[in-house]
């Protein structure tokens, strides 16, 4: 809280603001006091100005003359207010009372946006850790950029066929009581043969 009085009397200290830092701050003709208007209906100890906490209050010490508060003469001690008017003898004061701003809390610091993965970002870091971590099959080979060499091409074809089998699918043997496949369908089987052939002779790019 900060207390201030405006000098309010015509005269050449008219709307002068007079700052009150002192807890008991005394007026009166007397030369110990802290504020000694020259005026001779002020008594040498007049009043005293009490700030206790966040607020202010006013004290008359038995002036001659008497301590007002908005006209209101003070018996013991007032409380006051901003924009009351406090007359000592025939001095006019204004009352300003402010309110300290509160101290603002240091801001925290920002912290660093760390990047959160979805569900599936996060199960295919953990396929990518768990391929790198596996260790590479003896009868793999890779050049010199780690690019597996070797045909892929009999390991996708499916089920039926692996590297180093032979392309030459298996003859099926009617069973008992089956009668033998018919030339259509053998000449099927024929074709499919052929395309199977062709397909694995043409040259790669």
């Amino acid at each position: 809280m900060k207390l201030s009085l405006i000098v309010q009397t015509p005269g050449k200290w008219e709307g002068k603001a007079i700052s009150i830092k002192l807890s008991q701050f005394v007026i009166g003709r007397d030369p110990s006091c802290h504020l000694r208007p020259a005026n001779l209906l002020v008594s040498k100890r007049h009043c005293v100005l009490l700030l206790k906490g966040n607020r202010a209050f006013v004290r008359d010490l038995d002036s001659t003359n008497g301590t007002f508060i908005n006209d209101q003469p003070v018996e013991s001690e007032i409380e006051l207010h901003d924009r009351d008017c406090l007359k000592v003898g025939t001095v006019a004061f204004g009352i300003r009372i402010e309110e300290a701003a509160p101290v603002p809390k240091p801001a925290p610091l920002p912290q660093a946006d760390v990047p959160t993965l979805s569900t599936e970002e996060e199960e295919a870091a953990t396929l990518l850790l768990s391929l790198q971590d596996e260790a590479p099959r003896a009868d793999s080979s890779v050049d010199q950029d780690g690019v597996p060499t070797g045909s892929t091409v009999l390991e996708n074809l499916g089920p039926h066929f692996s590297a180093g089998e032979s392309t030459k699918p298996a003859e099926t043997k009617p069973t008992e009581g089956q009668p033998p496949p018919k030339s259509g369908e053998a000449d099927t089987s024929k074709a499919a043969k052929a395309l199977l052939e062709k397909y694995i002779r043409r040259p790669r790019a």
